[in-house]
């Protein structure tokens, strides 16, 4: 048996002992000093956590959490290169553990708690009374504190120091994430709100410090896509565990943290974590109270989920698309002016641009950008319908004497009533009377306090006091969002016409002129249309010249722009082609770097790991060996003892050593079998002694059992004669005591009756008046619901009676496109048909024409064997053919044989035959006969030079001159024979 197995199943079995005897402090240390001894570091996972789990138990039982921290961070370097899941089996076995005991001290606090509390009837005794009033705590706290707490503290910093042993391994990521999701849980199920921004603090401390150790062996690497995923899920499911708890503080941190992890991610997120993203932002925009970017986070959600009706449903997209139009008609219609705007300028920016960031916007969102998106998107069509009309009376209507009057029902109806849109109730006051003093400003110049108060009406539960109204003006006024001022004399408001005023509305509300300051600030461009149109009149001449500048100049700019243009695709498609082999070509140098260092890494890893194992192999074996000796000797030493002691034989050193084991077993076997039959005899003799000393026992006591049993049965008699007779007496005193209870009763009984019956008659009327009122309500309530009922019936009639009419015409007019189109195919049929019968006449023509063709040919020929030849184209030795200059200088001509009068090309004469070096002049006519070859027969036929037999000469014919029709006759008959078949 190998040395690491033997030392683990020994420790073992010596902490059982240690733990039968009660000494589990002492088998604890055993297991821990074991565990963490250096010679355990080449151990395995199948021996070593058995041991492990033994002081997982015993640490659990004794709340010993060092112990349990360095013997689980020893066992994790014994598992992380050959086994990592080994430490997943005893992470999980351990929490399981611990949750039990948290459950178990839950079951005894609650049973403590009951067995306290003496008198059910009783509220709270005295010592808790004196014991609440000093202390301030209740039982059951008190009692949570003492049972519960402590496990659940132990259980905490369990899951603290599981996190901070796991944090850097890469091959424990896996579990490091799901020890978290189950700390994120602990928190929640037990309320532990403190714990929670610890961890969160912790996980956030993990994931910033990943970079400061990527450069170590197993370090966590969040390129990869797998990795970040899983810290994404885990920051995901800790946002919607904080904002569960209300900790918002905490919401927005986790927001933060997984806007970064989304920024490194190469992996598209998936919709519905960017939907639980941006709808966990919204509640967070909420509690910041800033309505601005609550609108916009409110348009990101919808425009994530709007066109997954299968994922999230009509009822919730009609929730959001609600949550939408109501926070974007709530954001502050006006902007403070430059001169307010610049003292929080500075401070403002920075969160502003943060928001901006987490809503991966590119720039910050404004009114003017929410409201145009909310027209442009499907928003207005999928609200509730009787919301729809909140958008025109605020943006889109002039209307300053009835605006409230006419939101007033909204409000009261709809949005007071339904718990999600009432957050929005006070928002839309505030700007629905900024819309009013604006509108108002418009039309008038000076109005009267009470004026505003009698317009500015809104219903419960937002109406606003006259003292409220004053001061949102002054506010607004001390901002700079109103051009006013109040006049407190004359209780008026006198708006003012200050054209350098820089506060403007964020929204293109209606507008019936536009103000002072919207003039001023266009006074320079109207001057600049008004001299142009004046330049216009008075310089025509001018004006046509700097327009033909002015499109001489966009025609250059154009194709400047093009070359541009062009040139810069071109140096892009470079750029990106040298982009993209640099990268393939690192991409590769990588790859083969990181496959040379894994396999030199792995052949050291596995050389010195074979190493390890053989030096390890030896030492054990000897030790093995030598403890063997050692026990072996030891057990005959003390076997030898214990036959000394026993059976009395006296056993020497040196006889102990000529002695083997089973000579001394032997020794022991007789002495044992004599010292059984000794035992035997004296049980026997005892047994006898003790079975005569009962019978006299019995003997003597039977006569004391019946006069106890007489005794017994006369007490019995008088405690139930004085048990009676005190109930008879207790009966009659509590008789006596309820008659004068009747008595007392019964005098008052006359009043009762009648302030009874003056309740009953009060109460009846009322309840038939109420009854009443119900009966006509219910009956107005059924007459309207049968009003609205016909009304919606003969809508859907009309609805069905024009889609009925509308799908009548469509159907005529496709039979009408259908004739028409079968129309067109027949008259293309026929056009085709005509088309064919013309192209084969054509082809008919022209095959006669190439078969008159042929026969003209064929006659020509026929007739071109008796057609007379000049002298200047006979053979050599006639009279001279003439010169291709026209000189009439002529050449010597071949004799002409006899035998034939065909006539041979001197490029085709044989040699010697005569000349062969005059050539016909170009343009000259066809020849039609010449000399006979020499290698010409009786035949008349014509022989190529490249079929002749050898010896024979050819030159080559002037370019231009026509290939001779006729030939010199062949030798051997008229038949050509190919040079390939010649002998």
């Amino acid at each position: 048996m190998p040395y690491i197995p033997q030392v683990a199943e020994n420790v073992l079995k010596r902490a059982d002992e240690l733990i039968k005897v009660g000494q589990s402090a002492a088998a604890l240390e055993t297991l821990h000093d074991v565990l963490i001894n250096k010679r355990l570091r080449n151990a395995n996972a199948t021996t070593t956590e058995p041991v492990l789990k033994r002081l997982i138990e015993l640490a659990i039982a004794q709340r010993a959490g060092r112990q349990l921290n360095e013997g689980l961070t020893q066992y994790r370097n014994i598992v992380q290169h050959n086994s990592p899941d080994s430490l997943g089996t005893v992470v999980e076995y351990m929490l399981a553990r611990i949750t039990e005991r948290v459950n178990e001290a839950q079951r005894n606090a609650d049973l403590a708690s009951d067995k306290k509390v003496e008198d059910l009837d009783e509220a709270e005794s005295p010592e808790d009374l004196i014991l609440s009033s000093v202390s301030g705590e209740q039982t059951r706290d008190r009692t949570d504190r003492a049972l519960v707490t402590p496990w659940l503290k132990f259980l905490w910093e369990a899951y603290r120091n599981l996190l901070e042993l796991l944090r850097k391994n890469v091959r424990f990521e896996a579990l490091y994430q799901s020890i978290s999701n189950k700390a994120i849980d602990f928190c929640k199920t037990y309320e532990r709100k403190t714990e929670f921004r610890r961890l969160c603090e912790l996980l956030r401390t993990h994931l910033q410090t990943i970079s400061k150790y990527s450069y170590q062996q197993n370090s966590i690497n969040l390129s990869n896509p797998e990795t970040l995923q899983l810290f994404l899920d885990t920051h995901f499911h800790q946002l919607n565990t904080a904002t569960e708890m209300e900790l918002w503080q905490e919401s927005y941190r986790s927001i933060e943290d997984i806007h970064n992890l989304i920024q490194q991610s190469k992996r598209p997120i998936k919709p519905q974590a960017m939907a639980n993203y941006f709808e966990k932002l919204t509640r967070i925009m909420y509690v910041a109270k800033n309505p601005l970017f609550l609108a916009a986070a409110w348009h990101r959600y919808y425009n994530y989920i709007f066109r997954q009706t299968k994922i999230f449903g009509e009822e919730h997209l009609q929730h959001v698309a609600n949550n939408v139009l109501l926070s974007t008609l709530a954001v502050p219609i006006i902007k403070p002016s430059s001169r307010v705007l610049s003292a929080a300028a500075k401070e403002n920016k920075h969160r502003t641009q943060r928001f901006t960031n987490l809503l991966f916007l590119n720039q910050a969102p404004t009114r003017v950008s929410l409201v145009s998106s909310l027209v442009s998107g499907e928003v207005l069509s999928r609200v509730r319908p009787e919301l729809r009309p909140l958008y025109d009376l605020v943006e889109e209507q002039f209307h300053p004497l009835s605006i409230c009057k006419k939101i007033a029902p909204i409000l009261e109806g709809q949005i007071a009533t339904h718990e999600d849109d009432s957050k929005y109730g006070t928002l839309l006051c505030n700007v629905i009377l900024t819309r009013l003093l604006q509108q108002l400003s418009q039309v008038y110049t000076t109005v009267q306090l009470d004026f505003i108060f009698r317009l500015a009406r809104f219903p419960a539960p937002y109406a606003m006091s006259a003292s409220d109204i004053e001061r949102f003006i002054m506010n607004g006024a001390r901002r700079g969002e109103f051009q006013l001022r109040i006049d407190h004399q004359s209780r008026s408001v006198v708006f003012d016409t200050d054209p350098f005023d820089a506060s403007q509305a964020s929204s293109n509300g209606a507008q019936l002129q536009a103000s002072p300051s919207d003039l001023m600030r266009s006074q320079l461009s109207s001057l600049a249309i008004c001299l142009s149109n004046a330049q216009r009149v008075a310089c025509p001449e001018y004006v046509a010249e700097k327009q033909a500048n002015k499109q001489a100049t966009m025609a250059a700019a154009l194709q400047a722009m093009a070359e541009e243009h062009r040139l810069a695709a071109a140096r892009k498609l470079v750029i990106d082609r040298r982009k993209e082999v640099i990268e393939n070509a690192l991409a590769r140098k990588e790859r083969t770097e990181a496959r040379e260092r894994a396999l030199r890494m792995q052949r050291e890893q596995e050389l010195e790991r074979q190493r390890l194992a053989d030096e390890q192999q030896r030492r054990e074996t000897e030790r093995a060996r030598k403890e063997l000796e050692t026990i072996q000797r030891n057990e005959a030493k003390k076997l030898a003892e214990s036959i000394k002691q026993k059976a009395g034989i006296d056993v020497s050193i040196a006889d102990l050593e000529q002695m083997n084991t089973t000579r001394l077993l032997e020794l022991q076997v007789e002495q044992i079998e004599k010292e059984k039959q000794d035992k035997q005899t004296r049980l026997k003799a005892l047994a006898r002694k003790i079975d005569h000393t009962e019978r006299a026992y019995r003997k003597c006591e039977q006569p004391l059992l019946e006069d106890d049993y007489e005794k017994q049965k006369q007490a019995d008699s008088k405690h139930h004669a004085a048990a009676r007779k005190a109930q008879l007496a207790q009966s009659k005193e509590k008789h006596e005591r309820d008659m004068a209870f009747k008595t007392r009763f019964t005098r008052m009984f006359d009043d009762f009756n009648s302030v009874r019956s003056k309740l009953d008659q009060g109460r009846s009327e009322a309840l038939a008046a109420e009854r009443k009122r119900i009966r006509d309500g219910l009956a107005a309530a059924k007459q309207e619901r049968i009003e609205e009922y016909r009304r919606v019936k003969k809508a859907v009639e009309d609805a069905q009676a024009k889609e009925q009419a509308s799908r009548e015409a469509r159907e005529a007019e496709e039979e009408r496109a259908k004739a028409a189109k079968a129309a067109e195919i027949t008259r293309l049929r026929e056009e085709m048909a005509a088309q064919r019968a013309r192209d084969e006449e054509l082809l008919k023509q022209r095959m006669e024409r190439e078969r008159e063709r042929e026969l003209e040919k064929e006659r020509e020929k026929a007739a071109a064997s008796n057609k007379y030849v000049p002298p200047s184209r006979r053979a050599a030795g006639g009279p001279a053919a003439a010169s291709p200059s026209g000189s009439g200088t002529a050449s010597p001509r071949p004799e002409q044989p006899a035998s034939s009068n065909a006539y041979v090309p001197p490029s085709r004469r044989v040699a010697g035959a005569g000349a062969a070096g005059s050539t016909p002049p170009t343009g000259s006519p066809h020849p039609e006969a010449s000399a006979p070859s020499p290698s010409a027969g009786s035949s008349g036929r014509y022989v190529p030079p490249s079929r002749r037999v050898g010896g024979e000469a050819s030159s080559t014919p002037p370019s231009g001159s026509p290939r001779p029709e006729s030939s010199a006759p062949s030798s051997g008959g008229g038949k050509y024979i190919p040079p390939s078949r010649r002998r």
